[in-house]
């Protein structure tokens, strides 16, 4: 028989006053719009759909991005996609000692890129 206790974690939260206001300052830095042209590099001349809301009470958006598509977005979702990564596991070609697990490595690559156009 096994018997587990489970707590809710504490939060250590803003009080609303300041957290109103740091929400306030990031949506401004993220309603920003950026003309530049999207590049789907996992699958080049295909598209990209995926849904997106950042902040609560926000409508979500359903996007449709097409590779080479030149467009307007705002910064937080251009921030988004330009951290999408994958992940390539690579085994070390050694052997690991009795006792020991193999050595892994993961290079990361990138998936999509957003290029404003003041960079082209």
């Amino acid at each position: 028989m096994e018997v587990r206790e489970l707590n809710k974690k504490l939060r250590n939260t803003l009080p609303p006053q300041e957290r109103e206001a740091l929400v306030k300052k990031m949506r401004k830095e993220d309603d920003k719009i950026v003309h530049g042209m999207f590049e789907f590099l996992d699958a080049q001349g295909g598209w990209l759909d995926f849904t997106y809301r950042k902040y609560p009470g926000e409508p979500i958006l359903m996007m449709k991005l097409i590779h080479g598509e030149i467009c307007d977005l705002p910064m937080g979702i251009v921030k988004q996609l330009n951290n999408t990564k994958k992940k390539i596991r690579r085994y070390s070609m050694e052997l690991p000692q009795s006792g020991q697990k193999p050595a892994r490595n993961f290079d990361t690559i990138s998936r999509v890129r957003f290029t404003p156009t003041d960079v082209l």
